[in-house]
């Protein structure tokens, strides 16, 4: 853990407290101007997700850095933000809202991306299936019972408990996780290319290939060929996810 920690705080350096501005050549912006504002740590997995949608449409982000392990959660301002004192948040001029999966679907639904979300109800019902079961079933798994343990937020599990962590993967999670993506016709939850949904199980992905890479989530072909198929139908993955991957990769 303290490892992790160390890494962590290496990313909150005076250096880069600064905002950080992406830009694109193409980008798109609201009628009054506004650049949209994240507020959180480049490579946390719900972030990435986020800079990602943006980075692949040209959407102006800002990166406003937020270290939750510095207070930064607890001051009033951000507390106004978001009560629940977490990263990331985003800010549109006036507007702010929390929780990475209502963000994806806000930035998606105001820029009109619908091959990222579409109008659609069946085809959008697809994409809220797939991203619903990303936060309440599969990054449950990779978080806290895959994850946590290595890096040391949680203790290690007995062998009783890490074989039905196991168990809870190969009978439940990973049977609903290829159920769902065989209903897009495949190779991802988007069919031939990617929606908000790839970015959100992506994000978590980077993170357990990163820390676990030898746990029984990336040793399972399945999640591997699809890890493989997103990035490779992202081109500017590495802008988005690179940091994440240095991150978590790191010793």
């Amino acid at each position: 853990f303290n490892g992790l920690t160390a890494r962590f705080n290496s990313f909150t350096i005076p250096a880069i407290v600064a905002v950080i501005i992406y830009k694109q050549p193409t980008t798109r912006r609201t009628p009054r101007h506004m650049v949209l504002e994240v507020y959180s740590l480049e490579f946390t997995p719900h972030t990435t997700a986020i800079r990602s949608l943006c980075m692949e449409n040209g959407i102006e982000i800002t990166l406003v850095p937020t270290n939750p392990r510095e207070g930064a959660c607890k001051t009033p301002e951000y507390l106004k933000m978001n009560p629940m004192h977490a990263i990331p948040v985003l800010k549109d001029g006036d507007f702010t809202m929390w929780e990475s999966k209502s963000i994806l679907r806000y930035i998606a639904n105001k820029h009109n991306l619908e091959a990222w979300y579409p109008t659609d109800p069946q085809k959008r019902a697809h994409v809220d299936l797939a991203l619903d079961f990303c936060n309440n079933n599969f990054q449950n798994v990779i978080g806290p019972k895959v994850v946590y343990p290595i890096v040391g937020i949680v203790s290690p599990l007995s062998e009783a408990e890490a074989a039905e962590v196991e168990k809870q993967w190969k009978e439940d999670v990973m049977p609903s996780f290829e159920h769902i993506l065989r209903r897009s016709g495949g190779p991802l939850f988007g069919g031939s290319r990617p929606n908000i949904a790839d970015l959100a199980f992506l994000g978590h992905l980077v993170t357990v290939f990163g820390k676990a890479p030898d746990s029984f989530v990336c040793k399972t072909e399945a999640i591997s060929s699809y890890f493989a198929a997103v990035k490779a139908a992202l081109p500017k993955y590495a802008d988005a996810f690179g940091p994440s991957e240095a991150f978590f990769s790191a010793k």
